[in-house]
């Protein structure tokens, strides 16, 4: 057992992807508590328990767990409903909280209206990895390894239940930094949420023109740029409604960017295109660069 991860229980709510992930982890790590999970997938729930990952083979968990950890892993507009789900199962006070999701601000939101003693406890979390494939079954024990997690502590938090959630994340291979939920939400509703809207809309023009020939004749290159386009569906959805206003703002801007592009273009500018491709190549060449310093 990794000696930092300060809790006797982990209980994961939602064992897709990330939440597999997560248990498939603490297994390598050979984490000594108890792991439990809920899903309402209840194949997953299944190859869970028979793969040793988890303790419970149903929804019946242990209503008494001690020195809990409770990871909320379910898609951003169904926390309210999971956190209910949770709260009638268990009935002990040492409970720490945290999640996997990919909007801060819409939960933080949720949590001001309840109890404040899960406020307190409550950390929220954001560990920056994923694949366009979802389930349990394309979950993996490696996918938090070297990867960024976020910590978003508010102003209610206790400073030692952020403390165990920050340990519990580098245990599980990740390094961390913490940013306010609204930050959060502002700078990945560029880095991550754009992105996915950029080739969601992509790929439907891409459809609607040429239909089953779009990756006829595309090479490798649109395959790897629209991957993210086979995300899930339900998840997306619920980042976009929860995270509008920033999203909103993000495509804005880069409506701006391709009209000044598509201007360039209608113009021949070819001395204003060779400088708007040199001035975006070498700022993005600078911030890879910075990033790996």
């Amino acid at each position: 057992m990794d000696s930092s991860i300060k809790f006797g229980n982990i209980l994961v709510v939602g064992i897709g992807l990330i939440g597999g992930s997560i248990i498939r982890a603490l297994k390598e790590n050979s984490f000594a508590g108890g792991v439990y999970g809920i899903d309402v997938d209840k194949d997953a729930l299944s190859s869970a328990y028979e793969l040793g990952l988890i303790e419970n083979i149903d929804e019946n968990i242990p209503g008494d767990l001690d020195d809990l950890l409770v990871i909320f892993s379910v898609p951003v507009l169904s926390i309210q409903e999971a956190m209910s789900t949770i709260n009638t199962m268990i009935s002990i006070e040492n409970v720490t909280y945290t999640d996997t999701l990919s909007v801060k601000s819409s939960v933080l939101n949720t949590l001001q209206a309840l109890d404040k003693n899960v406020l307190k406890s409550f950390v929220l979390s954001h560990p920056i990895a994923g694949s366009e494939h979802s389930g349990f079954k394309s979950s993996s024990a490696d996918l938090f390894k070297e990867k960024l997690s976020i910590i978003c502590p508010h102003e209610d938090n206790d400073a030692q239940a952020v403390s165990s959630v920050t340990d519990f994340w580098k245990a599980l291979g990740s390094y961390t930094k913490k940013l306010s939920a609204q930050d959060h939400d502002e700078l990945f509703g560029k880095t991550s949420h754009m992105p996915h809207v950029i080739a969601y809309a992509l790929m439907n023009s891409l459809y609607q023109d040429l239909g089953a020939k779009t990756f006829l004749y595309s090479g490798g290159s649109l395959e790897d740029y629209t991957r993210i386009a086979s995300s899930d569906p339900v998840m997306w959805k619920d980042i976009m409604v929860s995270n509008d206003i920033s999203i909103l703002n993000s495509i804005e801007s880069f409506k701006k960017s391709l009209d000044e592009l598509s201007g360039l273009i209608d113009s021949k500018n070819a001395t204003g295109l060779i400088k708007f491709f040199s001035s975006v190549k070498i700022a993005r060449d600078k911030s890879i660069l910075g990033k790996e310093d």
